[in-house]
């Protein structure tokens, strides 16, 4: 019998709280997770990834079990989101060989406040409520139906929106623009995979990677504008890398977009 689609969005909210759970030792432990990913990577790519099923199929869902997962989930995205953006600057300064001391000292602090409300959050009660909600979800009841019937046509729809968005990127379109397209590319990958399109999904993992570094360098940009003043020299190298960095993933995406197909 073929599955519904409540049994494959069921097993996505589960393997959401699996990834949480999993995470959260390792994330007090600052420790890794056994892929070498950092737990809160991991963690935030879980959550994020569940919000966007959330959102593509919520059709199929129960509107106050919709709702109240959105939330809970982009409580503890927030303060994963925190702590990984920190990471990620305290990553692209160690690779740069500059005198970067008193930039990591800054960041060092970020994270540091970063990593202690998230532990805050992690202790909290209402992590074991997000855990007890993906542990239940609720169903509407066209959800019962044979999954293959209903989740391809839902995808679609962030299919057609990455597409036309897309279409209107351009190497001189401001970052904010670009920053939807990447939100509507891990939407749509993600869309595909849950509803079993995995080789069509698969299309946009270099798109996703080169608009990843794309926002990871218009982020650090900022980052180091902010910093400027205890090392202007040093941050003007680090704005010429960056500046680099985004024209690369730029002009490597437009050269090669990666629309799904069909």
């Amino acid at each position: 019998m073929p599955r519904s689609a409540a049994a494959v969005l069921r097993r996505a909210a589960e393997g959401c709280a699996d990834r949480l759970l999993a995470a959260r030792p390792l994330i007090r432990a600052e420790g890794r997770m056994p892929d070498g990913d950092t737990p809160v990577h991991y963690a935030r790519v879980a959550c994020r990834r569940l919000r966007s099923d959330v959102r593509t199929f919520e059709r199929l869902l129960d509107k106050t079990w919709a709702r109240r997962v959105r939330a809970n989930l982009k409580w503890l995205a927030d303060l994963l989101g925190a702590a990984r953006d920190a990471e990620v600057l305290r990553a692209r300064l160690r690779e740069t060989g500059l005198p970067v001391g008193a930039f990591d000292e800054a960041l060092r602090e970020r994270a540091d406040i970063a990593r202690a409300e998230l532990l805050v959050g992690l202790d909290s009660a209402r992590l074991p409520l997000l855990i007890a909600l993906l542990r239940e979800p609720v169903f509407r009841g066209r959800a019962r139906r044979p999954a293959r019937d209903v989740l391809p046509a839902l995808a679609a729809r962030p299919v057609g929106r990455y597409e036309e968005a897309v279409a209107d990127l351009t190497a001189e379109s401001p970052v904010e623009q670009w920053h939807e397209v990447r939100i509507l590319a891990k939407r749509t990958r993600y869309a595909l995979d849950t509803a079993g399109r995995r080789r069509r999904a698969k299309r946009l993992a270099r798109a996703q990677s080169l608009l990843g570094e794309h926002q990871d360098a218009v982020v650090a940009a900022k980052a180091w504008r902010a910093l400027g003043p205890a090392d202007p020299e040093t941050a003007l190298l680090l704005l010429e890398r960056e500046a680099a960095a985004a024209e690369r993933a730029r002009d490597a995406f437009l050269a090669a977009p990666a629309i799904p197909g069909r």
